[in-house]
């Protein structure tokens, strides 16, 4: 990577050490090169020196070093000449710069911070999130439905406006940083991002025990111990340690930042001679999470409780409370009563799903039979079953039941989702069959003899509001929500679901959840 002169050759031998761990630690991507300048000295190219192992893998480029990015990436400097500016400018200022850029030629998004150890010389630690960029666009795409359902609440629509406006802010300013120490935690780098969203400098901090200087809080406000923090681990272990939840640093002014940490050690010769902690702000996460959760209680009282003022007033009249009613009163009161119905399972579905999304649900364990979930199911879909003159038929009613470990209101739900599908999409003299088997799992199968799903169809049956073309002479009453919502609620429970298709033969739903079975008492 270059001579850097330091009068003290042991903080230079420790810089050297932490760039070299950067190359063969760190969970990002990391290149370095080499600028290349016309006459003008304006810049026209870049020859990669140096990528680490993950280059590859973010990028899909292959045998890159030693090679120039307009011969690996053919229109390059036409697609993205702002590449070509940022790291020039870097490169001859030494001015550190962190941006995302989308590169057509790879059709990928990119989130890099580029800084420049000498003159001429850049190097880029960047991360893939194209994955980020079609989660925010969902984001986007989910806000603009919530609008559309929201259309005659002007209040509510402006308020909508004004947390697109913080998300889109919050967004723009997250970034990287990342502190290096020896094995004995005296601080010996830390970067401009790092410097910037903790308000130290790295001189005054240089040398100093990182853990007396840069203290670590949980959610409530205590300090975590030393030998607790996820630098203690990378100083004691050969592991890479990345923290999930959220670790809250104090900075030099007393506020406190929210921060995802990882942790990786720095090895000389299998030996551990310090260690890198490189953490994200995860401010505009938490505040998008609150901004997510304000908007459920607001959509669950603005539409809930009309609607369900609408049905108490429609009760009322078919009970002939304001006065008798005439055949085609009670029609229309019939047809309003449903579509109302309707409204109601179409907003609760869609709230479902956005509690769901956020991960507001918890998950309740308990021990329960497994025959318990056929007599629940039976108590709710006999009704409906009867009115369509579809049989619901348990197959296990003369089976050993045995017990299973899981959160069965979760359970249940799924399981109503698919009996629910079954007997809309059968017809009068059908039978609909509830079964489950035990194997490495627990297997839970709704067997119907309905119209099925076309096969170029099926991929998208889990998606949301979607409802398949073969459905339309049914007329179902179904949201186009619950198959999407189930998908969810197994993945809560650690479960999967499955499916089998025939076209005009019916089809057959699966629920494998863990089998954490336990003796049935006697």
């Amino acid at each position: 990577m270059g001579t850097i002169r330091m009068a003290n050759p042991h903080k230079f031998q420790a810089e050297e050490f932490f760039y070299k761990s950067l190359f063969e630690n760190t969970l990002d991507g990391v290149a370095y090169c080499q600028m290349i300048f016309d006459a003008r000295e304006r810049p026209i190219d870049w020859i990669y020196v140096k990528v680490n192992k993950n280059f590859n893998t973010l990028t899909g480029l292959k045998t890159s070093v030693g090679k120039k990015v307009t011969e690996l990436i053919p229109g390059i400097a036409t697609s993205n000449p702002e590449l070509f500016e940022i790291y020039g400018r870097v490169s001859l200022t030494g001015v550190s710069e962190r941006f995302e850029v989308y590169v057509k030629p790879l059709l990928r998004w990119f989130s890099i911070s580029v800084y420049s150890p000498k003159e001429k010389f850049f190097v880029a630690v960047f991360q893939n999130i194209t994955k980020q960029k079609k989660i925010e666009k969902d984001l986007e795409s989910a806000k603009i439905a919530a609008s559309n359902v929201l259309e005659d609440l002007q209040t509510e629509k402006e308020e909508l406006a004004k947390i697109k406006a913080k998300e889109e802010a919050m967004l723009g300013s997250i970034g990287d940083g990342i502190v290096a120490t020896d094995k004995k935690e005296a601080i010996i780098f830390m970067n401009r991002a790092a410097e910037t969203m903790l308000g130290w400098k790295l001189e005054e901090v240089q040398g100093k025990d990182l853990s007396n200087v840069m203290l670590v809080e949980n959610q409530e406000g205590k300090r975590i111990a030393k030998e607790k923090r996820p630098l203690y681990s990378a100083l004691t272990t050969t592991i890479i340690s990345n923290r999930n939840h959220v670790y809250y640093y104090v900075k030099k002014d007393k506020t406190r930042l929210p921060t995802s940490i990882t942790t990786a050690p720095i090895l000389l010769g299998g030996e551990i001679i310090g260690a890198i902690e490189v953490f994200r702000d995860m401010t505009n996460e938490m505040e998008i999470e609150k901004l997510r959760t304000d908007f459920f209680s607001l959509a669950s009282h603005q539409l809930r409780t009309p609607l369900s003022g609408a049905k108490w007033l429609i009760e009322t009249m078919q009970r002939k409370i304001v006065g008798p009613l005439n055949q085609e009163q009670k029609e229309y009161l019939d047809r309003i009563y449903k579509s109302n119905e309707r409204m109601i399972r179409l907003v609760s579905d869609m709230l479902n799903t956005l509690r769901f999304e956020s991960g507001a649900t918890l998950i309740t364990k308990e021990i329960v039979r497994l025959d318990i979930f056929y007599k629940n199911l039976s108590v709710q879909m006999n009704d409906m079953a009867k009115s369509k003159g579809v049989t619901f038929h348990n197959a296990v009613q003369n089976r050993s039941m045995g017990m299973v470990e899981t959160d069965s209101k979760l359970v249940l739900s799924i399981l109503e989702c698919f009996v629910s599908n079954a007997i809309n999409y059968s017809v009068s003299g059908q039978e609909v069959i509830f079964d489950f088997k035990e194997e490495r799992t627990v297997v839970f199968s709704i067997k119907d003899c309905g119209i099925g799903i076309p096969k170029n169809e099926q991929e998208r049956i889990f998606k949301r509001f979607y409802r398949a073309s073969n459905v339309k002479t049914f007329k179902p009453e179904g949201t186009g929500l619950g198959l999407y919502i189930s998908s969810m609620l197994a993945e809560k429970i650690g479960g999967t679901i499955s499916f089998e298709f025939k076209e005009g033969k019916g089809s057959t739903f699966y629920l494998r959840i863990p089998k954490k079975v336990v003796k049935q008492q006697a």
